[in-house]
C-alpha cells in the first residue's frame, strides 16, 4: 500500500494501614502501647480476586495479542492458565515457523503456500498475530476480504497492528470507508501504534472521514515521529517549517528534517541537504545530496554536480567515501 507522504494541497496492590495505639499520661507524655502492632492472619482480608478462577474464553481474549514472552509469563501464574493458554503457545510455535516460510530464513526455503498454512493455523488457535500475517499475505495477493476478515477479528481483540491494517484497508478498499477507518486507525493511535498515528494525521490534514484539522494533524505527526516513525519524522518537519498545526520554528524543522535523512527519507536527505548547501557546509551537504540521489530523488543530482565542481579531488573522494560507507539509523519505517 503506497500512500502521500504529505497530502497534497490540491486534494496496585492494595495495603492496609494499621492505628498507631498511643494513651497521654498525666504529664503529657506519650506512652508506646503494650498490645502488638504485628497482624495476626486472621486481621488480613481474604476477599483478594482468584485468577485461576477467570473464564476460560476471557482469559484466551486477553492473552490473544500477546508475544511470546507475555504469553509464557502468564502462563506460570498458575496451572489452569497454563492449561487454558496452551492453543496459544501452540499458535506462537506455528507464527515462528509462518515467518521462516515467508522470509526464508533459518535455512527454510521461501514458501509463501507454507507460511499461509502456519499463520492459518496459529489464527485458529487465537493468536492475533498470526491473524495479522495472514492477513498481510492475502492482501498482497489480492484477496482483500479475506484480509479485512482477519483483520477485523484481530483488531476485534484489541490487537493494534490489526486495527491500523483494518483501518488502511478500508482507506484502500472499494468502496472507500473513511468513518470506519478513521475508527479503528483513532484505537490504534491510543494503544501506541506508530504507523496507525501517522496515517490519522494524514486523514486529519486531507480531512478523509473527518473534518480537516492541521492542529491535530501535526500532533498525531509528532507523536509518531516521536515513537520513530520516518515519514512522520519528515512531515513534522515540514509542519514546522510552514506553520501548519504546529507554530513555526526554522530549529525544530531543521531537527525533524535531519532526523529523518538519517533514517533513510530521501525526499528529507534532499531538503537537509539543500539546508546544508545554503549555509556553506559543502562537504556535508554532497553526502546527502548523493544519499538522495541513490535513493532516486533526481533533483539532487544537479545540485550534487554544481557543489562537486566547487570542492577539490580529495574532498570529492572523501564525500564519496563517506556516502557510501553510511548507514540508516534505526526507525520504525
Amino acid at each position: 500500500m503506497k500512500q502521500k507522504t504529505w497530502p497534497d494541497r490540491s486534494d496496585a496492590s492494595p495495603f492496609i494501614a494499621f492505628p498507631f495505639y498511643k494513651s497521654n499520661d498525666r504529664d503529657g507524655k506519650i506512652k508506646s502501647s503494650r498490645r502488638s502492632s504485628k497482624p495476626s492472619l486472621s486481621s488480613i482480608p481474604t476477599h483478594a480476586p482468584d485468577f485461576s478462577a477467570l473464564p476460560f474464553d476471557i482469559l484466551t481474549k486477553i492473552a490473544a495479542p500477546f508475544n511470546f514472552p507475555n504469553l509464557l509469563a502468564a502462563s506460570l501464574v498458575c496451572r489452569s492458565w497454563k492449561e487454558a493458554l496452551r492453543p496459544l503457545r501452540e499458535a506462537m510455535v506455528l507464527l515462528r515457523y509462518g515467518k521462516l516460510f515467508k522470509h526464508g530464513r533459518g535455512g527454510v526455503r521461501r514458501n509463501l503456500e507454507k507460511a499461509l498454512d502456519s499463520f492459518l493455523k496459529g489464527a485458529a488457535r487465537g493468536s492475533t498475530l498470526a491473524m495479522v500475517d495472514a492477513g498481510l499475505i492475502y492482501w498482497e495477493r489480492g484477496q482483500k476480504e479475506e484480509a479485512i476478515a482477519l483483520y477485523l477479528k484481530a483488531a476485534s481483540l484489541g490487537d493494534p497492528a490489526g486495527q491500523c491494517n483494518l483501518g488502511i484497508s478500508y482507506l484502500h478498499a472499494q468502496p472507500q470507508n473513511h468513518k470506519e477507518a478513521v475508527k479503528w486507525l483513532l484505537r490504534a493511535s491510543i494503544g501506541g501504534h506508530v504507523r496507525a498515528q501517522y496515517q490519522l494525521a494524514l486523514c486529519l490534514h486531507q480531512g478523509l472521514g473527518l473534518d480537516r484539522n492541521l492542529q491535530e494533524a501535526a500532533k498525531w505527526y509528532l507523536k509518531a515521529a516521536e515513537g520513530g516513525y520516518v515519514r512522520a519524522m519528515y512531515n513534522a518537519s515540514l509542519c514546522y517549517m510552514f506553520g501548519e498545526g504546529l507554530s513555526h520554528s526554522h530549529r525544530q524543522a531543521r531537527k525533524w528534517m535531519k532526523r529523518a535523512a538519517d533514517r533513510g527519507h530521501s525526499k528529507a536527505q534532499f531538503e537537509h541537504g539543500l539546508a546544508l548547501f545554503s549555509e556553506g557546509e559543502m562537504m556535508k551537504a554532497v553526502v546527502y545530496l548523493e544519499l538522495a540521489t541513490r535513493a532516486g530523488e533526481t533533483a539532487a543530482t544537479h545540485v550534487k554536480n554544481v557543489i562537486l565542481q566547487q570542492l577539490s579531488a580529495t574532498s570529492r573522494d572523501r564525500a564519496l567515501l563517506l556516502a557510501d560507507n553510511w548507514r540508516a539509523l534505526p526507525s520504525s519505517r
